[in-house]
């Protein structure tokens, strides 16, 4: 299995990638690292809003050769909705509603740059009762 993550560490299109340290991110990580703004704590069954944004510490290109094809938004491992991206889009930022109804784990969302592979940001998150 070490040659496995080995392989992995190496290729930038394999796996979900994540930045080594949120404090320190290579100019590739803060291109591409997904960022969530949510609240902290919200009540069980009520809608807030969620805001997923590629590019939030960097700006990322977005061209026809260098996009972000889309962004996907989970509670933990639960699958909430997926929005696919223009190439020419010049800012990849979605603002969705969203309602839970059990705590599932932090929100976690995955953006898919054409180039560099699938990033994973994640935003700890309440429910209340």
């Amino acid at each position: 299995m070490a040659d496995v993550k080995y392989v992995c560490d190496q290729d930038i299109l394999c796996g979900v990638r994540v930045p080594k340290d949120l404090k320190t991110m290579t100019e590739l990580e803060q291109k591409h690292v997904p960022v969530i703004t949510a609240p902290d704590k919200v009540t069980r069954g009520e809608t807030f809003l969620v805001t997923v944004e590629v590019g939030k510490y960097k700006t990322h290109p977005n061209e026809p050769a260098h996009f972000i094809e889309w962004v996907e938004l989970y509670s933990g491992d639960t699958f909430l909705l997926r929005i696919s991206l223009a190439g020419s889009l010049s800012d990849p930022k979605v603002t969705v509603p969203v309602r839970l109804t059990h705590a599932h784990g932090p929100l976690k969302a995955w953006a898919k740059c054409n180039m560099h592979g699938l990033w994973e940001g994640l935003k700890d998150i309440a429910i209340e009762d």
